[in-house]
């Protein structure tokens, strides 16, 4: 059903059928991801093969139904979520086969679909619980894939700062999924923060060590007739 409604010609998705929309495919993906995780984790390999060709093509499906009939779209939410929608599939392709050859090219795929949809997320209002959404997507993808936790930081940082400072300005209802994406994107920035920390401390350690059993040439040394 939710495929007939994305091929309408010229229609947009309401907020309601952006939902269900995201739904199904997130239910169709992790009714594959998750059996998969479990095998994986008990190191059974029945059926993997089988089901992650099934993955792959439902994935590789999702993301040509977006760009077939979703995109380029005149609504900035509906902009915003196929990108991340094709962002997660991307990245659901790289995780579920990290050794095959086209990893890379997921990966790079996946970042490119987070920065756009964080680009078009900017014309929203600053606290818009769709915007800080993306911005946590894309800050942990930062931070998880690209392996680089000082971009991450600077994005969460960043969007949490403009969206607590303009959330009162929000209806109730959004008010109220603001609050909670807001939460979830403060969480993460302790939890980098702390991390930071952490790394600083233990590069201290390391450097006391090394600083400690470092000889001192003789040649710096006081000879004994002088001291």
């Amino acid at each position: 059903h939710m495929r007939k409604v994305v091929k309408y010609p010229c229609v947009e998705l309401n907020s309601e059928e952006r939902i269900l929309f995201n739904f199904a495919c997130k239910n169709l993906i992790d009714s594959y991801r998750k059996p998969l995780e479990y095998m994986t984790e008990h190191l059974i390999t029945d059926n993997n093969e089988r089901i992650i060709n099934k993955l792959s093509f439902i994935c590789s499906d999702i993301i040509k139904l977006i760009d077939d009939f979703g995109l380029p779209s005149s609504s900035v939410e509906n902009t915003v979520n196929y990108y991340q929608m094709k962002g997660d599939c991307f990245k659901c392709l790289a995780v579920i086969q990290p050794e095959q050859k086209y990893y890379a090219s997921d990966i790079e795929s996946a970042y490119i679909s987070y920065l756009e949809a964080y680009n078009a997320a900017k014309d929203l209002h600053g606290a818009d619980p769709t915007r800080i959404a993306i911005a946590l997507k894309f800050s942990t993808f930062y931070c998880t894939f690209l392996k680089t936790p000082r971009n991450a930081l600077a994005i969460a940082k960043a969007e949490y700062e403009m969206a607590a400072e303009l959330i009162e300005e929000l209806p109730e209802f959004f008010h109220r999924e603001a609050s909670i994406q807001l939460r979830s994107l403060h969480d993460k920035i302790r939890m980098w923060e702390q991390e930071k920390r952490q790394t600083k401390l233990d590069l201290q350690l390391r450097l006391n060590q090394v600083a400690s059993r470092t000889i001192i040439s003789p040649c710096l040394r006081s000879s004994p007739g002088r001291i």
